[in-house]
C-alpha cells in the first residue's frame, strides 16, 4: 500500500480548507510544501480550490518523520498494532520516545535532534522577509507541525508528543511574527471540516 499519497478523503480535506481560505480572504504571499507526495498534493489541491495564482515552493526540511525507522528499531513488537489503531498509537508513542531518548541516534536514519533543527529551520525560512500583512501558507504533516507547536510554547518531546497526538489532517496552525518573534495564535483549527471528515494522521 503506498501511504505516501492523497486519500480521498484527504482530497476532501484539503478542498475544504481552500474553499474556507478563499471565503476568508487569504491570499498568501508564498505557499510552501514538504517534499512527500501527499504534502505536495495537497498544496495543488488547496491552491486550486482557494483560486490562488501561485506555485507552491518545495522544502524538504516540512517532510514527516520516518514512522517506519523508528518502530524497524524499537526493540518491542506487539501484533495487535497491524489491525489496531489504538495499539499502534501506544507502540508508535513507545518508539517516539526511544527516539527521542538521544542515547540510540545511530539507530536510526534522522535522529530527533535532527528531525527538531530541520523543522525549526524551515520554519525560519517560511516566514523570511514576508514583512508587514504579506501571509505564508504551509503544507505538512502532524509531527512537523506539532513541533513548530511545541518550539512556539517553549516545550519538548512531551508537548510535541501530546500535540502530534491530536493533530488533524487539514486542520489549521496560525503563526504571527513580529518585532517579538514568533507567537503560535491557534493550533489545529478543524472548524471547516464537517465532523465526519475529520481524521487524525
Amino acid at each position: 500500500m503506498d501511504y505516501d499519497r492523497l486519500s480521498t478523503r484527504g482530497k476532501d480535506q484539503s478542498q475544504a480548507l481552500g474553499a474556507h481560505l478563499l471565503a476568508a480572504g487569504t491570499t498568501p504571499t508564498r505557499v510552501v510544501s514538504g517534499n512527500m507526495k501527499r504534502q505536495r498534493q495537497t498544496a495543488q489541491r488547496l491552491i486550486e480550490a482557494a483560486g490562488w495564482d501561485t506555485t507552491a515552493v518545495v522544502d524538504p526540511g516540512w517532510d514527516e518523520f520516518d514512522a517506519t525507522d523508528l518502530l524497524n528499531a524499537y526493540p518491542e513488537e506487539d501484533p495487535s498494532a497491524k489491525t489496531d489503531s489504538r495499539a499502534f498509537q501506544r507502540l508508535l508513542e513507545k518508539a517516539s520516545a526511544r527516539w527521542a531518548s538521544n542515547n540510540h541516534d545511530a539507530d536510526y536514519l534522522e535522529s530527533f535532534s535532527a528531525f527538531t533543527q530541520r523543522i525549526d529551520t524551515a520554519l525560519d525560512d517560511a516566514v523570511e522577509g514576508l514583512g508587514p500583512g504579506r501571509d505564508a501558507v504551509v503544507v505538512s504533516s502532524s509531527g512537523a507541525i506539532a513541533w513548530a507547536a511545541a518550539r512556539l510554547v517553549n516545550g519538548g518531546f512531551p508537548q510535541w508528543l501530546a500535540l502530534n497526538r491530536v493533530t488533524v489532517n487539514s486542520g489549521v496552525t496560525k503563526i504571527v511574527t513580529g518585532s517579538s518573534g514568533k507567537t503560535m495564535v491557534t493550533f489545529n483549527d478543524h472548524g471547516h471540516l464537517p465532523r465526519a471528515w475529520v481524521t487524525y494522521r
